[in-house]
């Protein structure tokens, strides 16, 4: 049975808290509570839920030991605070609350299963901050504290953030090992928890999508579509169909990666996540280019660029400049082209994505080989070949490497027109 004193303590507790502010009951309420729930927990009739305290705690600007202090099972409902903290402050990207969070519930003296539970948020916290190996240390010891009979879906999760740190080190068959762990984790002790299912089914289409096993991918990719869609995890349903089109593009089916992004696409703006958003909007357009529909494809990127600069996107907008600048040669603006790409490849020196900064070197290429410059086409051509190589990414080595030969082939440079071949091959076989 529940001390009075202690009850009337937070009763008291919120209402000085609440009257000090000037806020009256319905204010303090707002839209999450109600102002009878309020009249009642100040009249200390009901305990609230930690949730329920965390919004009253962080409506009055307090602390939650300022309300629960003198309670019983104080320290335990502290962790839960804190447990909720952090995993709000990973939704929204916020690391170093989460960081703080996560220390502070840690300091609480968790159980085993809470302990593991925050040390795979303290694994999101390291994937996210680059330290990898960092990361393995958390799901090891997340893992140390597991009964896998009692605790399926904390070591599914654990396994989840293993192999999706293996994912962002390129260690895709380490990766693949770790998800189907998971799911073989999940699978056989029957873990109800859909959302956990379709980011591990997401994530484990990524990577056979990337060890090219495309039948895998695209199963598994529409099993997580399902999932998600009977779940109400609108989220999750796009995110698959962005990996079911990313799939088909790299088949060569545009029609199907078409409708598959714009699908994607139409989720995303409900949603009101410009992010992703604007992510598939690019994506789109270069499928659109690849499909030999210019005018869409032009459409759609200057939409993206219109979109990534009211949103203060810079990097987004470099993207979009060189999907317009491979239209603009394609449209015979050599010059133009040129411009847009010269124009994208600075935006993406400065912001360090090696990866776009290519692409825009690669569009450099073509434009130069057009304006008849073919040293600086070379150039250009060159050094997005070495900035892919120093970053291990194959495919895109491949794709470039291949379109260069061609152009070496089409000016009679027959031997280095071979040696890219070879090494578009080269890059393919080891993919």
């Amino acid at each position: 049975m529940t001390d009075p004193t202690t009850t009337v303590t937070l009763a008291e507790r919120v209402r000085t808290a609440r009257r000090e502010l000037g806020f009256s009951q319905s204010q303090l309420a707002g839209t999450e509570l109600t102002k009878g729930f309020i009249s009642q927990i100040e009249s200390g009739l009901v305990r609230p839920s930690v949730r329920s305290l965390q919004v009253i705690a962080n409506r009055l600007g307090k602390s939650l030991d300022y309300f629960l202090g003198d309670e019983p099972l104080a320290a335990a409902k502290r962790r839960e605070f804190h447990h909720l903290a952090a995993l709000a402050a990973v939704e929204s990207r916020d690391w170093a609350s989460a960081s703080t969070s996560v220390a502070a519930a840690f300091f609480e003296a968790p159980t085993g299963t809470e302990r593991a539970k925050l040390f795979s948020i303290q694994a999101r916290i390291s994937i996210a901050s680059g330290s990898y190996e960092q990361a393995f240390e958390d799901v090891a010891k997340g893992l140390a504290d597991l009964d896998p009979d009692r605790d399926p879906g904390v070591v599914a999760e654990l396994l989840f953030r293993r192999g999706h740190a293996y994912g962002e080190l390129g260690q895709l068959g380490a990766a693949a090992e770790a998800f189907e762990a998971a799911r073989e984790t999940i699978e056989r002790h029957e873990v109800a928890d859909p959302r956990l299912r379709a980011q591990l089914l997401v994530s484990l289409g990524t990577v056979y999508r990337r060890l090219n096993r495309t039948s895998k991918a695209i199963a598994t990719y529409e099993a997580a579509l399902a999932l998600a869609s009977r779940s109400s995890l609108l989220e999750l349903a796009a995110r698959s169909l962005m990996g079911v089109a990313a799939t088909l593009y790299d088949s060569g089916e545009y029609d199907g990666a078409i409708n598959s992004y714009r699908r994607a696409l139409d989720i995303w703006q409900r949603l009101s996540d410009v992010t992703f958003e604007l992510s598939t909007m690019h994506s789109l357009a270069a499928v659109y280019f690849e499909a030999g529909d210019a005018g869409r494809a032009r459409e759609t990127a200057q939409l993206c660029l219109d979109r990534a600069r009211a949103a203060e996107d810079p990097k987004t907008a470099a993207i979009a400049e060189v999907e317009l600048a491979r239209v603009a040669l394609s449209d015979g603006n050599a010059r133009g082209s040129l411009e847009l790409a010269t124009a994208a490849e600075r935006s993406l020196v400065r912001l360090g994505d090696i990866r776009q900064q290519a692409s825009a070197l690669r569009a450099m290429g073509a434009a130069h080989d057009a304006l008849g410059d073919h040293a600086a086409s070379d150039e250009a051509y060159r050094r997005a070949i070495a900035l892919v190589a120093s970053i291990d990414h194959l495919a895109t080595r491949s794709v470039i490497a291949a379109e260069y030969a061609q152009k070496l082939r089409a000016r009679g440079e027959l031997d280095q027109a071979f040696e890219m071949l070879d090494l578009a091959r080269g890059a393919a076989a080891k993919r």
